[in-house]
């Protein structure tokens, strides 16, 4: 009697198996006509396609020695775009002397400057803009300042570009 309560319930569950195969109405399970199980056995359609991407910004900070200025560029697509965009900013103020003090991709970047003129400034990178303030302002008084603050701050932003 038990062997064959066990017979019953395999052939129970041999059947409820057929039940998941994707067949049109009327063929029977195991056909050629039948599809593959949509793994949920439901028919759910596909996870949807991604439309695009998103690329990654470049940055730049530029500074000279003979100004206490700083220029910033943000949102470009290379290096060497931000780096360009930046200097041109300094150059185009008159200034002879402009360099590239700090690039940056997808983060954020913040410039402190202390109170004393003569005290080189602190540029901080980190991915959130709370953790590049703190960074530049020990910067700026590991360089030697007092009472520094922050002047600039800001983060490059992704653009969506669709496919």
């Amino acid at each position: 009697m038990k062997n064959f309560v066990i017979f019953l319930f395999m052939i129970f569950l041999a059947e409820s198996g057929y039940c998941q195969t994707a067949c049109p109405v009327g063929v029977v399970p195991g056909s050629p006509q039948c599809g593959p199980d949509s793994g949920t056995s439901r028919g759910d359609a596909a996870p949807p396609r991604p439309t695009g991407e998103w690329i990654r910004t470049w940055g730049a900070i530029v500074g000279a020695g003979s100004s206490s200025q700083a220029w910033a560029s943000i949102g470009k697509l290379s290096k060497k775009d931000a780096e360009a965009d930046a200097l041109d900013q300094c150059e185009s103020a008159g200034v002879k002397d402009c360099s590239v003090e700090f690039t940056y991709r997808n983060q954020c970047v913040a410039v402190a400057s202390a109170s004393s003129a003569n005290t080189k400034t602190g540029i901080g990178g980190a991915p959130e803009i709370s953790t590049a303030k703190n960074n530049a302002l020990h910067i700026c008084e590991k360089n030697g300042g007092s009472d520094c603050s922050v002047i600039y701050s800001d983060c490059t932003k992704p653009i969506f570009k669709k496919y």
